[in-house]
């Protein structure tokens, strides 16, 4: 009797464990069927995000060229200015139905910042532009930062191999870091690269950030109408203070317009200044960054676009970027 015993127990064993495999097998086709599920519920949901933000540059699009066509200024008091509530997103089958998620857009001047590409600027002779520079350094000083960065920002982009004296860099330094790499030797796509300076880090970056920007041109105006007080007042040693000290004043004047407007700020760079920045402000502007943020579902999706808008209205989407900037 002990040997049928045995034999039924040994079968017994192998039933539990063609059961255990079975069940593990079961288990991980399940999981993997519910990650493939959550994978294309991602892919989808990231091209919905995607293609309602290219609702939202349309948008924009038709409010900036309005905008161009109703005023002479871009003044933070305008329409296009003006933050937005979410707006409900539902389906097109059932637009009465419930929102599948929500959408919302905001503009920026990009002119009310310091375009780094500016540094790049060069004079009718072929030397390099000193303006850009100084006013560079002045924005970093009064961030509390090194002012050496302006140079090392010049090298990374200016076409040449010569460090600028006494703080620049080229690709000697480059090359010798860990790991190591090239200067660019051309214009930056986005402020961001600041970080690719040896030794600038995302600190500093974190504080700079909402002051810079990098627009595909080195000629780009200072918008005085919208730019922050430290911006404005790097573009000339008179001007320390001038804004910054009272930041409430700005901030109430511009609720109604400009301020200051080119004739004020023109009076109080004085005469040599003024003659001699008379093409480094203005108060208009061609460039604008959208941020689009789509919330579908639990999850949430962040476009910028840069968009630059022509003399006659048309408004073109130059770079786009998802979660950063």
């Amino acid at each position: 009797m002990s040997g049928p015993r045995r034999q039924r127990g040994v079968a017994l064993i192998i039933a539990l464990v063609i059961v255990a495999l079975a069940t593990v097998l079961a288990t991980k086709l399940g999981f993997d069927g519910w990650l493939e599920r959550r994978r294309s519920i991602g892919v989808f949901a990231a091209e919905q995000a995607y293609q309602f933000g290219l609702g939202a540059e349309a948008l924009a699009a038709d409010v900036l060229a309005q905008d161009l066509q109703s005023s002479q200024q871009d003044t933070l008091a305008e329409p296009w200015a003006q933050p937005t509530q979410p707006l409900p997103i539902t389906p097109p089958d059932t637009p009465d139905g419930e929102p599948i998620g929500t959408l919302q857009g905001s503009l920026e001047d990009m002119q009310g910042r310091f375009n780094l590409n500016n540094l790049a600027r060069v004079l009718p002779n072929g030397q390099p532009d000193p303006q850009p520079l100084l006013q560079f350094q002045r924005l970093l000083v009064s961030l509390r930062l090194e002012p050496k960065w302006a140079q090392l920002a010049r090298d990374w982009i200016d076409a040449d191999d010569i460090p600028s004296e006494p703080d620049g860099a080229e690709d000697a330094v480059y090359t010798a870091l860990t790991p190591p790499y090239r200067t660019a030797n051309w214009p930056m796509t986005s402020p961001s690269e600041l970080m690719h300076l040896p030794g600038f880090g995302a600190d500093r970056y974190r504080i700079i950030a909402p002051y810079v920007t990098a627009l595909p041109t080195a000629t780009a105006t200072i918008n005085v109408c919208t730019a922050p007080a430290l911006v404005l007042e790097s573009l000339a040693d008179n001007l320390s203070g001038e804004y910054s000290s009272s930041p409430q004043v700005l901030t109430n004047a511009r609720r109604s317009g400009c301020f200051p407007d080119v004739a004020t700020f023109k009076n109080v760079l004085g005469q040599a200044n003024a003659a001699q920045l008379a093409d480094r402000f203005a108060d208009k502007s061609s460039y604008f960054r959208l941020t689009t943020r789509v919330t579908l579902g639990t999850t949430q999706f962040t476009l910028y676009s840069l968009l630059q808008r022509g003399n006659g209205g048309k408004v073109t989407p130059l770079v786009r970027t998802f979660g950063t900037i």
